[in-house]
């Protein structure tokens, strides 16, 4: 199948870079998205990089391990990928919107057309297993790493319509007994309670036109800003490069106003704890933190196998802190619908339980939703992320499992139908 990519795909390397693309950096993503398909259908599936991850202690393994393999089960296909190049050469750029001094780093991806094959290694594999995550990732979120730093969102050409009976029935024959007895192996049954679900995640798009066609030579962080040093990257063929590809850059400008500008006014109580729990758990954080008040902590100089919390005042065994947190929320860059309109997502997994004190789930997603919408309780100010040339903001489609926020199918409680519409590509509001 031929993959147009809209924003620049990321796979990564041992160097932190993206040459080119790696099979397994698109696997892992795939699995990704397949895990949610498979949880939101009440099917157990670990997460391969904790330690609940498959098989366990009595050689069982999950839904989602029977088809991407684990130790002593092997993979039921593989993918073979061509074409595609690089966004830009050279080191990546650190964009720095309005108030801030540390910025996002944004490395090169790999842009263009790629061809890409699905190859069966079992003759139980059905190739609706690995096509209803990709379209479900292509229509609604993105492919690869980085996706909460705008890569990934592309486009698959030429493919028929896809049925989820079809994906449930390939299920059943890659789990059935007579394929488990034949490899010995076991299916494991469990809670998937903590891991993402796509029955609590919400997708989003926005759009806007534009005045003029270099409408992004005014995007925060792009722009050079007057009366500072920051001068910005309108003139970095590494940006123009970018631009030139199809798609731009504004994750840290619209980032930059969710988590630090007035729009933190969805998310934050007043309470200075409960607001830095908040703020760590929901756009995450590459600092180790204290598992208690989320606040960073050091190695304790009296008990070099802890750590030490200055919030807390107290030292922490490693267990008590968590290493990272990943986003709970993804923005993409935004691309080229035609001539005259540009576009955007927004998308990610808010859960119902485990959540800090004083964050409310609904009310952060009605507010997120009507904001989006050019509603209360805080205007989006548009011309200070994406610039005074941009116009006509609207959202136009809003997607969530039964709920009333729904755009599509507002309170669809059946899953099958649910999946089946997201599938579909109906986003007609």
């Amino acid at each position: 199948m031929e993959v147009k990519i809209r924003t620049p795909v990321w796979t990564g390397d041992i160097d932190q870079k993206s040459l080119f693309l790696r099979p397994m950096g698109i696997m892992g993503s795939l699995r990704w998205w397949t895990e949610l398909v498979l949880r939101s259908l009440d099917k157990f599936a670990c997460d391969p990089t904790s330690n609940r991850r498959c098989p366990d202690n009595i050689k069982r393994y999950c839904f989602a391990c029977l088809i991407f393999g684990a130790t002593g089960a092997r993979r039921t296909f593989k993918l073979s990928m061509s074409g595609g190049e690089r966004t830009f050469t050279g080191h990546a750029v650190n964009i720095k919107p309005s108030g801030r001094s540390r910025g996002w780093y944004l490395g090169s991806g790999i842009v263009g057309k790629i061809n890409l094959n699905i190859i069966p290694l079992d003759r139980d594999f059905d190739e609706s297993l690995i096509f209803v995550p990709l379209i479900l990732a292509s229509r609604w979120g993105g492919i690869g790493a980085k996706t909460q730093n705008g890569y990934g969102v592309v486009e698959i050409e030429d493919y028929s319509e896809i049925d989820l009976n079809r994906f449930e029935e390939a299920v059943k024959n890659i789990t059935s007994q007579e394929r488990l007895s034949r490899l010995r192996i076991n299916l494991r049954h469990e809670s998937n309670d903590g891991f993402p679900n796509l029955k609590e995640m919400f997708f989003t798009k926005v759009q806007f036109e534009f005045t003029d066609t270099e409408w992004w030579k005014r995007v925060d962080g792009i722009a050079p800003r007057s009366h500072s040093n920051y001068r910005g990257y309108v003139n970095d063929q590494r940006i123009i490069n970018w631009i030139k590809s199809g798609s731009v850059p504004i994750v840290p400008a619209i980032k930059n106003w969710l988590r630090y500008g007035c729009g933190t006014r969805l998310w934050k109580t007043n309470n200075r704890v409960q607001d830095r729990r908040i703020e760590s758990w929901l756009f995450g954080t590459t600092e180790r933190i204290c598992a208690f008040c989320y606040g960073k902590v050091k190695k304790d100089r009296n008990n070099p196998q802890n750590f030490w919390c200055p919030n807390c005042n107290r030292s922490l065994s490693k267990e008590e802190t968590f290493e990272r947190i990943a986003s709970k929320i993804n923005i993409s860059c935004a691309y080229m619908i035609d001539d005259d309109l540009w576009e955007f997502r927004i998308w990610g997994w808010i859960p119902k339980e485990e959540i800090p004190i004083g964050f409310d789930r609904d009310s952060f997603l009605d507010n997120l939703k009507q904001v989006l919408d050019g509603g209360e309780p805080v205007a989006v100010p548009w011309n200070d992320p994406l610039g005074d040339q941009t116009k006509n903001h609207k959202l136009k489609v809003w997607r969530e499992f039964d709920s009333s926020r729904d755009t599509v199918k507002p309170n669809e409680s059946d899953i099958g139908n649910y999946l089946q519409s997201l599938l579909s590509g109906e986003d007609i509001r």
